[in-house]
């Protein structure tokens, strides 16, 4: 795996709501007064699931962990976790850090 010091976000000057998407205004107050951030690469799971029947581009992926994931910034982003064997052993509060942007996924993060 490259390391990979950050990955894109967004951050709203109006609001200072962060967010680890390319948007053309704040999800969360609707202001165009964005500005784009670079986010630190490292998170924890906050939640997450195994999806074992997965559809459309992501049917080939099954099984894979879906997860919440927190940065240190506290930006909460649904992103696949890649590097996982044994699903038994993710748990909430895990470790994980970015590892790649796919074009029709986002941010996929490695665990």
């Amino acid at each position: 795996m490259n390391v990979v010091e950050t990955f894109p976000g967004i951050h709203c000057k109006q609001c200072d709501f962060k967010v680890a998407e390319q948007t053309s205004g704040c999800p969360s107050c609707g202001s165009e007064s964005i500005e784009p951030v670079n986010l630190n690469p490292n998170g924890i799971i906050h939640s997450f699931t195994v999806v074992y029947v997965g559809f459309g581009h992501m049917a080939t992926r099954a099984p894979y962990v879906l997860a919440i994931v927190q940065t240190e910034e506290n930006v909460k982003l649904t992103t696949v976790v890649e590097g996982v064997s044994d699903f038994s052993v993710v748990k909430i509060g895990d470790k994980v850090r970015f590892k790649a942007m796919d074009e029709k996924i986002g941010p996929i993060f490695q665990y």
